[in-house]
C-alpha cells in the first residue's frame, strides 16, 4: 500500500465543491459548488488551480459533464441544465417527479454518449432515492431504485461496467453496462462495504488500470481500491470532508481531490480546499454527452 498526501491548490473557498473533472479539449479542471449553484473552471499552474469562469446556475448544481459540441450539461435542481459554448443557459423539465424535498446530486456522462446521475432527499435517509440515466433525446431510465443517498459514478475502462456509491448503505456496488436497456433481473453487486470503507463514500473515480479511487466523507482521505477490494493507496488531505476526487492536468497523472466546509461549525484545517497529490496512477479520459446543448432536446421541437 502506498500513502501519499495532497496540497491545497486552492484556498479554503467551497461550501461543498463536487464533481471535479479534466476537460482535455479546453485545458480546464471543472467542477461544482453545490449549495452555491456555481459551475467553476480553473487553469492548472504547476501545484495552483486558478479560477478562470465561476457561472451561477440560480439553483443547485449537483455535478457538470462536457457535452460533444463544447458546451456543459449540469444536474440542475431537479432537472438537467446545460451551458452551450457561447454561454447561453437553458433548463430543462423537473425529472424527479412527485418526489419532495429530493434534489439531483452526483452524476457522470459515460462512453455511450448518455448521463448517469442520481438522487438525495434532503435532511433524511428515505430510502427512495434514485439512480437515472437519460439519453440526448430525454428518454429517462430508473436503473436503480431504493437508494439511500446516491453519490459517485463512475465506469470501468472499457465502459462495460458501472460503479455506484450509496453513501448511507456504505457501499460502492457494480452492475454491468451497455448502450441497450439496463437488466433489472441482473443483481448489482455489492464491491466495497464498510470493512473496507473506514468513513462515508462520496464521489468516486476509476484510473487506466480499473481501480476505484474513492473520497472518503468524514475521513480526510481519497483510497484506492481494487475491483476485488484490495487496498492499495491512501491519499491523505488536510480536510476532514473529502467529497471527490478526479485525474487532471497532462497525461491524466495529478489527483485533484475537492473537500467541503457543509455542516462545520468551526475548523482548523483546509476544508473547502482542492487538493493535488502526485500518485503512481494514471486516469481516464472524462466521456462527454452526445446531446445539444444548444438545443436540448426539451428545445428541440419548438
Amino acid at each position: 500500500m502506498v500513502l501519499s498526501t495532497g496540497i491545497p491548490a486552492t484556498e479554503a473557498l467551497y461550501d461543498l465543491a463536487e464533481g471535479i473533472l479534466w476537460d482535455e479539449r479546453a485545458q480546464l479542471v471543472r467542477w461544482v459548488d453545490i449549495w452555491k449553484g456555481r459551475v467553476l473552471a480553473a487553469e492548472l499552474h504547476g501545484d495552483r488551480l486558478v479560477t478562470v469562469s465561476d457561472v451561477s446556475l440560480g439553483q443547485t448544481a449537483g455535478a457538470v459533464a462536457l457535452a460533444e459540441d463544447g458546451g456543459l450539461l449540469v444536474a440542475a435542481a431537479r432537472g438537467l441544465a446545460v451551458i452551450s459554448p457561447d454561454g447561453a443557459m437553458s433548463f430543462g423539465p423537473d425529472l424527479l417527479g412527485d418526489r419532495k424535498g429530493t434534489r439531483f446530486n452526483d452524476g457522470s456522462a459515460d462512453l455511450f454518449g448518455t448521463f448517469v446521475v442520481g438522487s438525495l432527499t434532503i435532511g433524511g435517509d428515505t430510502r427512495d432515492d434514485v439512480l437515472l440515466r437519460i439519453y440526448p433525446n430525454g428518454r429517462v431510465e430508473t436503473i436503480r431504485e431504493g437508494v439511500r443517498l446516491s453519490n459517485g459514478i463512475a465506469f470501468s475502462p472499457d465502459g462495460n461496467t458501472i460503479y455506484h456509491v450509496d453513501t448511507f448503505a456504505h457501499t460502492v456496488s457494480s452492475h454491468s453496462w451497455g448502450f441497450g436497456p439496463f437488466d433489472h433481473r441482473e443483481p448489482w453487486v455489492t464491491v466495497l462495504d464498510e470493512s473496507h470503507l473506514p468513513a462515508n463514500p462520496d464521489g468516486l473515480t476509476t484510473d487506466s488500470t480499473g481501480a476505484l479511487w474513492v473520497a472518503q466523507w468524514g475521513g480526510s482521505s481519497v483510497r484506492r481500491h481494487s475491483p476485488n477490494g484490495e487496498l492499495l493507496d491512501v491519499v491523505t488531505v488536510d480536510a476532514l470532508q473529502v467529497s471527490c476526487p478526479a485525474f487532471v492536468g497532462t497525461g491524466l497523472a495529478t489527483l485533484a481531490i475537492t473537500s467541503a466546509q457543509e455542516g462545520l461549525a468551526t475548523f482548523t484545517d483546509q476544508s473547502g480546499a482542492i487538493f493535488l497529490a502526485d500518485v503512481d496512477a494514471t486516469g481516464l479520459p472524462v466521456p462527454r454527452w452526445s446531446g445539444s446543448t444548444t438545443t436540448p432536446y426539451w428545445l428541440a421541437g419548438s
